[in-house]
């Protein structure tokens, strides 16, 4: 299925066995068609687009290959994931984002003459009207996570590039999940596609959870969380605002968590993936844009701090685990309206069902009396705790009351 300097890296990763999006999409992209390609997350949807692209790609032929990614982190990673297979095939490529230095990118691009360039909508489209990227030049343009790039990059603008590329130039579009973009790529982009979608096949090997919780208590409750065997795990929010003052909070105890947010620098935020993924860090705070796309490795456990508003981002954010077949769990915490607002969200799309604390396990059993009464003894323990701090909290200026109901 591959050549043999792709096989032999493949092998060396312990990736020779393709997944099921690989091998449905592989023939279509090596021969050059339009494809889109909608898999589950975590499921091997780069080297899916990147391989047989790779192979069909000629030395020499300069930004041949364009892969727009809607984030830094997640064009760093998708260019760290190709490095070895355009090392083995004598292709070169450069990484163009905004969190990078400009000038320093340009002169790469001028030195180098890169076959395969990886970029953020706005670095590209900035480096496309200045010139520096020529449509004659790209022969196969790829767009991954293209379910959330309207939120990147306008549409007018990816149309206009997609409509003056070369005729035998191909266009992948590759997600999870139907967007504007699937959904209507051959009037956006005036040529014809090949739908591969392979979601129905794949079985999930994520569980989804519903931990019942007050607003006051979820500080408490997430502790609890972290002390779970093998527990790694992404909090996600809605808003930056709340994430920022849930981690003022959280700061007071003593678990070890990272933050991921859109306001910080390259490398503190390259800092906090790498803490979480080496185990320098249990707990990772993020938004939804901020941790877009992101394999983390070994990621076990995604809780949703609040409701989502779409089923997409719940998607979304229950793809950082459970990725590759692994084991994953997705906790939602919330009361009983947000219970039944997210069975009503998720019923076309997955099983949520309650999960209950069994000393310092989740269990599906509803406890009996006996453990209520301990569950019971545990929170005023905990409440316990908390009128002693809640004095020194407000002197730092803050307050769990502040979580509630803000974004």
């Amino acid at each position: 299925m591959y050549q043999a300097e792709v096989k032999q890296v493949l092998q060396k990763e312990h990736k020779d066995q393709p997944t099921l999006i690989q091998k449905a999409s592989y023939e279509a992209i090596r021969n050059g068609a339009s494809v889109v390609g909608l898999a589950k997350t975590g499921t091997g949807k780069t080297l899916a687009y990147a391989i047989p692209v790779l192979e069909r790609t000629l030395k020499g032929k300069a930004n041949s290959v364009v892969i727009l990614a809607p984030t830094t982190e997640l064009a760093v990673q998708i260019r760290h994931a190709i490095n070895p297979y355009l090392h083995a095939l004598g292709l070169t490529g450069v990484s163009l984002v905004g969190a990078g230095n400009r000038k320093r990118q340009e002169d790469k691009l001028k030195k180098k003459h890169p076959e395969v360039v990886v970029a953020t909508p706005g670095r590209f489209f900035d480096f496309f009207s200045a010139n520096r990227i020529k449509t004659s030049q790209i022969k196969s343009l790829i767009i991954d996570e293209a379910d959330d790039i309207l939120e990147f990059a306008k549409l007018e603008l990816l149309s206009a590039l997609g409509q003056n590329l070369d005729p035998d130039s191909q266009i992948l579009l590759f997600g999870a999940t139907d967007s504007e973009i699937t959904k209507n790529c051959e009037e956006i982009f005036a040529r014809n596609f090949l739908l591969i979608d392979v979601r129905q096949e794949q079985k999930s090997t994520t569980k989804h959870y519903f931990l019942q919780v007050d607003n006051q208590h979820k500080i408490e409750f997430l502790q609890r969380m972290t002390k779970l065997d093998h527990f790694k795990g992404i909090l996600f929010f809605d808003s930056n605002k709340t994430m920022m003052r849930f981690a003022g909070i959280f700061g007071h105890t003593k678990t070890r968590f990272e933050l991921l947010a859109n306001e910080f620098g390259k490398e503190r935020r390259e800092k906090a993936l790498h803490d979480l993924a080496t185990g320098k860090a249990k707990l990772l705070l993020a938004t939804d844009l901020a941790a877009r796309g992101l394999d983390i490795p070994g990621v076990t456990y995604v809780i949703n701090f609040d409701i989502p508003s779409e089923s997409n981002t719940y998607l979304h954010r229950a793809g950082r685990t459970g990725r590759m077949n692994a084991e994953g769990y997705v906790v939602t915490l919330g009361d009983d309206h947000d219970f039944r607002d997210l069975k009503k969200l998720m019923a076309d799309e997955v099983e949520i069902k309650r999960v209950y604390f069994a000393g310092y396990h989740l269990t599906t059993d509803r406890p009996k009396k006996k453990a209520k009464h301990v569950e019971q003894q545990i929170e005023k323990a905990v409440l316990k705790k908390k009128k002693k701090r809640k004095k020194h909290n407000k002197n730092k200026g803050y307050h769990p009351h502040y979580l509630k109901g803000k974004k």
